[in-house]
């Protein structure tokens, strides 16, 4: 069997009474996290605009665009629900596609689940059947993938919209074969975009595309059936520096990435790459009882891709802070907290900042492990402080409660939603196995807001 044959297969027998019960939560908690990002999305600036952009198209109202009080046609509203759920970056992410799995996958559920009238139990059903066939390719390709440029939230995340896109509209064999081929043609992604409003724009357009190319494989467009594995397809022309290991593929379906990798969610509004470095300042602040002006200089040490995810070292605008190592230390040391209000034009150019900005900075460690981080402190008063931490909060191995998961959506949702709303909708998506139909969530969801953060 081809490893395009094997993907599809998947998608087409994969049931939601097949899969673990850890896979089931996981999934519901990604949903709701992917979700409030998408509501605190549709009040920023890149949300008015990707909006705005959609609704003049003037197209049939089917789909809900989240926020906004407006619907449009399936497709565009996975591409503004894509770009609003990753606009503050304070969304998912999973190492298995090196990118952020849920603001291209869900979208395209939701587009299409508003059309059909579907029920919350196939929602996760296509969330994790779309999670699965991005995350295992993944896992084929390796990291070198992600380190020639390609964006895994664009490349990966558009089979992932893809083969949930086909599970919604029950697709069979050759029709999700040339779905898959469709989608690998419409991928690109390139990191050098990281720090500006085209990043969000890669989450949006892959979900946008999965859709496309899942309704055109139903009226019966073709594509290459083996796509995949050809040798002019999405795994050559995508692969890092070593052929794709197509074993990772074989196991699609008896084991599951969503339970393995497993999904982080962030605590900070910024890249994940930074969050080490956040969580070891506050907790030295915490432990030591110093201020920023106490700081004569700061080490942070990293491993390559972290430092090459993170562009900006003197960033001058407030998305190109989120990517910045030393503006998200700086700004947990003046002000003890990293919160929603600080990526602006203005915060990250705030004198204080700036200069305590200048006294970080950066060592590569080659066999440092992904995500991890060591953080050396040199005091006025002749003191070294180092911490290293090898996992922040909010990965898998250091998850965040449900607790915390449910305070985060609402924190994200006060925003757009009303305080009842917001009630609602959280007890809808923490018992979405039992929705008959989203209809009633996502006319929730669709309410506008004038607010802004």
């Amino acid at each position: 069997m081809s490893i395009t044959e094997k993907i599809s297969q998947f998608v087409v027998d994969s049931s939601v009474e097949k899969m673990p019960p850890e896979a089931v939560k996981i999934a519901k908690q990604a949903i709701m996290d992917c979700l409030g990002c998408m509501l605190l999305g549709a009040v920023q600036p890149i949300g008015e605009i990707i909006s705005e952009f959609v609704i003049e198209a003037a197209a049939k109202p089917i789909a809900t665009i989240v926020g906004q009080g407006k619907k449009t046609v399936p497709h565009l509203a996975a591409l503004a629900n894509g770009v609003m759920a990753h606009a503050e970056d304070y969304d998912d992410m999973c190492l298995a596609i090196y990118g952020h799995p849920s603001p291209p996958l869900l979208p395209a559920i939701l587009a299409l689940s508003e059309q059909y009238k579907v029920s919350g139990k196939k929602v996760i059903e296509a969330y994790i059947t779309g999670f699965e066939a991005g995350a295992s390719l993944g896992q084929a390709l390796n990291s070198g993938h992600y380190n020639r440029g390609w964006h895994g939230t664009a490349t990966l995340g558009t089979i992932e919209a893809v083969a949930a896109s086909a599970k919604l509209l029950k697709l069979d064999m050759n029709q999700t074969r040339m779905a898959l081929g469709i989608a690998s043609s419409e991928v690109s992604g390139l990191r050098q975009n990281f720090g500006t409003m085209t990043k969000p724009f890669h989450a949006g357009n892959a979900a946008k595309n999965g859709v496309i190319a899942a309704q055109l494989a139903a009226k019966g467009f073709t594509a290459d059936p083996n796509i995949i594995e050809a040798p002019l397809g999405f795994g050559y022309m995508f692969q890092g520096d070593k052929p794709p290991d197509w074993e990772k593929v074989a196991s699609l379906g008896k084991t599951f990435e969503i339970t393995t990798s497993g999904i982080a969610f962030k605590p900070y509004p910024s890249c994940g790459e930074t969050h080490a470095g956040i969580e070891i300042i506050l907790d030295l602040l915490q432990k030591y009882h110093f201020s920023a002006e106490d700081v004569t200089g700061i080490e942070c040490i990293f491993n390559e891709t972290m430092n090459s995810v993170m562009l900006h070292t003197s960033p001058q605008k407030g998305l190109e802070g989120k990517f910045s190592a030393e503006y998200c230390i700086a700004r947990a040391l003046l002000d003890g907290k990293v919160g929603l209000q600080d990526f602006t034009d203005e915060k990250i150019n705030q004198p204080q900042v700036r200069r305590l900005m200048e006294k970080v900075k950066r060592k590569i460690d080659p066999a440092m492990a992904m995500i991890a981080s060591t953080i050396n402190v040199k005091l006025k008063d002749g003191r070294q402080l180092s911490q290293h931490t090898e996992t922040p909060k909010g990965w898998p191995q250091n998850p965040l409660t449900q607790e915390e998961l449910v305070a985060k959506y609402k924190d994200c949702a006060q925003f757009v939603l009303s305080p009842g709303d917001i009630a609602r909708s959280a007890e809808l998506l923490e018992n979405l196995e039992d929705i008959k139909d989203i209809t009633e969530l996502m006319n929730i969801l669709g309410k506008s807001s004038v607010c802004q953060v």
